[in-house]
């Protein structure tokens, strides 16, 4: 967790210093942008290397499709609830 706060606090101090220069700005988007693609492929290989999801990938892509449903449903209860009751004018 150490090295993780370190990072973060390089990258930080790192930004604070280089902040007037917009080309940095520009190519740390790029390399970030490059580093997540990465990761998600690393994390693809790892996927697919493991025989234990591959066997139930279709159990977990319905349960990922009813947790990603129930998210939205319970999101937009919310919101509508909060709508109603906070912003409406017809109270």
């Amino acid at each position: 967790m150490i090295i993780v706060i370190s990072i973060l606090s390089g990258g930080i101090l790192c930004g604070f210093v280089f902040r007037k220069k917009k080309n940095v700005a520009h190519y740390a988007g790029i390399s970030m942008n490059i580093a997540i693609y990465m990761l998600l492929f690393l994390l693809g290989v790892s996927v697919g290397a493991n025989d234990a999801i591959i066997k139930a990938i279709g159990n977990i892509g319905f349960m990922s499709l009813v947790l990603a449903g129930a998210s939205v449903a319970g999101s937009v209860l919310v919101s509508w609830l909060s709508f109603v009751l906070f912003f409406s004018k017809n109270k």
